[in-house]
């Protein structure tokens, strides 16, 4: 979609079905509308980082790093929005009334994207491209699925069934939390400058370390905080994989970056289920120990790998 139609046609056809989908959630009588209504808004937002990257590409290819980076980190705000301040329109308004305000501003969006006219015309040779990026992308489709998938899984679930687990207050807890998503934007907004300055596969390298670190530190028991801060800020650059992705592939960087995102989405929901097994087998200490196993061997992957 985002090589045939380009990412600015894409994205305003896609915003303008999560649009639908919020509508659908404001005005559900029941739950099969109320479900139906979610997964527009989840297939409308599916292609956002994917189709802002294939879009920097185009328009400004040298600054790929720092804008994924940016946008990486604009989205944890959106996410830090999401919490109390969330909440508070809520009371005010209702949950229909969110939803509704929310299917304004993403039709609002739509629109808006819809007037860049950012195109996308497959390159010279763009069937070959494409299968060779399909062909060669598995090595990055493993680092992704080992740390873009253990960072959200640990970040939606894990970090919390801890701390709670230690037994630490709510309040405690939350400000952990904080801790954690805080770091992880400020990861976001050092990595697109790092990029620019050491270039995508170094400033990954750097923030998967950080990560690395941050799960030897929690398992070994070297401070939580500290290794709450570590987690979340080396779990920042992970906007870096995808752009790392479209500097390897320039001519199919779409295809691509597809087949990495996805992967990094089964990361996502492998990891969070088998870090159950793990605990329950070895305990959260042996769990984060295999973790950070899986990360040294993905860094190694990263450094060492070099695409034909």
């Amino acid at each position: 979609m985002l090589e045939r139609w380009g990412p600015s046609r894409t994205l305003a056809a896609l915003l303008a079905l999560a649009a639908l989908g919020c509508g659908l959630v404001a005005a559900a009588p029941g739950l099969a509308l109320l479900a139906l209504g979610r997964l527009a808004m989840g297939a409308g937002v599916a292609l956002a980082l994917v189709g802002a990257l294939r879009a920097y590409q185009l328009l400004a290819p040298e600054r790929l790093g720092f804008l994924s980076g940016l946008t990486v980190a604009l989205g944890g705000l959106g996410g830090l929005l999401s919490t109390w301040p969330l909440v508070r329109f809520g009371e005010v308004w209702g949950w229909r009334g969110v939803y509704g305000a929310l299917g304004v501003l993403a039709l609002g969006l739509a629109l808006w994207v819809a007037r860049a006219s950012v195109g996308g015309k497959p390159g010279p040779g763009g069937r070959g491209q494409e299968g060779r990026a399909v062909l060669g992308v598995g090595p990055l489709a493993l680092v992704s699925a080992v740390y873009v998938g253990a960072f959200f899984a640990l970040q939606t679930f894990w970090v919390g069934a801890y701390a709670y687990a230690r037994g630490f207050p709510g309040d405690r807890v939350g400000e952990l939390l904080a801790l954690l998503n805080l770091a992880s934007v400020l990861g976001a907004f050092a990595s697109g400058s790092l990029a620019a300055a050491l270039g995508t596969r170094r400033a990954l390298a750097l923030g998967m370390g950080v990560f690395a670190a941050g799960l030897l530190a929690w398992g070994g028991g070297i401070g939580l905080g500290l290794a709450y801060l570590l987690v979340g800020f080396g779990g920042g650059f992970n906007g870096l994989v995808l752009a790392h992705t479209a500097t390897l592939f320039p001519e199919a960087s779409s295809r691509a970056m597809a087949w990495v995102n996805l992967a990094g989405v089964v990361g996502i929901f492998a990891l969070q289920a088998g870090m159950g097994p793990l605990v329950e087998g070895l305990g959260y200490r042996g769990a984060l120990l295999v973790l950070f196993a899986l990360q040294a061997a993905a860094l190694a992957l990263l450094l060492l790998w070099r695409p034909r």
